[in-house]
């Protein structure tokens, strides 16, 4: 390989290639300089998106879904992954990562209308296999919902209870150090704090989760009695994982 692609520099000529529609020559490049640095995630993507451009769905899904296995706080790596879910029929999956992207910004009102259709698309499906193949398996309550339902804002106007659930579920399969950076950043401390505090239960020994929990009772002086009952309790666990601090 050339100097220019054992950097990684090589992600921008690949881009570039991109951008022309040279995407065979994109996808070598990428290929080529991810050998060298096989954890390089922005070439991953990279590579997902020629592979897309080139029409080559499923070798675009496993890059991106290798994206978001490593490191799932990746957005447009799940964007990508709920378009390709949706075109291939994958409704399960797509909402999914919907519901995921809507974890990091609730507020993002063109993720939310999309696991709006989602949901009607998925319930119309059901609904035709149900007539298609006569079965009466399926009960008829999702056909009657189908036509009653308005599903054009299904994740704000849902019970709180119902959007903690998955909040929660999402949360607890993809927990991550940058995840609770966010929630700090946007000013959702409480949430930034829960999501730290689940890091450490898994992993007592992370000083650097462990650091922004002094951080945040040191300078945000916000919820420190709850944040210290946590660190007393961690204090007594037998792996010591606070001593020192």
């Amino acid at each position: 390989m050339d100097k220019h692609r054992t950097d990684k520099f090589f992600i921008a000529i690949a881009e570039e290639h991109i951008k022309a529609g040279m995407l065979d020559e994109a996808i070598s490049v990428l290929k080529e300089g991810l050998q060298t640095y096989p954890n390089y995630l922005g070439a991953r993507v990279s590579l997902g998106k020629a592979y897309l451009e080139k029409g080559m769905v499923h070798e675009a899904m496993r890059e991106f879904e290798h994206v978001v296995q490593v490191s799932p706080d990746n957005l447009l790596a799940h964007r990508k992954l709920v378009s390709i879910y949706k075109d291939i029929g994958r409704f399960d999956d797509a909402i999914k990562a919907c519901e995921i992207l809507l974890v990091f910004n609730p507020k993002d009102k063109e993720i939310a209308d999309l696991l709006s259709n989602l949901m009607r698309e998925k319930m119309e499906k059901v609904s035709q296999h149900e007539r298609t193949t006569g079965e009466d398996s399926i009960t008829s309550s999702p056909r009657q919902e189908a036509g009653t339902i308005d599903f054009t804002s299904s994740w704000e106007i849902a019970d709180l209870k119902g959007r903690e659930k998955v909040h929660d579920k999402v949360i607890e399969e993809f927990v991550t150090e940058t995840m609770g950076d966010i929630y700090i950043a946007q000013g959702d401390i409480k949430k930034g704090i829960d999501i730290y505090m689940r890091i450490i239960e898994k992993e007592p020994e992370n000083e650097s989760v462990k650091k922004k929990l002094f951080d945040l009772t040191d300078k945000k002086k916000l919820h420190i009695d709850r944040l210290q009952g946590f660190l007393d309790k961690v204090q007594k666990n037998k792996r010591g994982a606070w001593k020192g601090y």
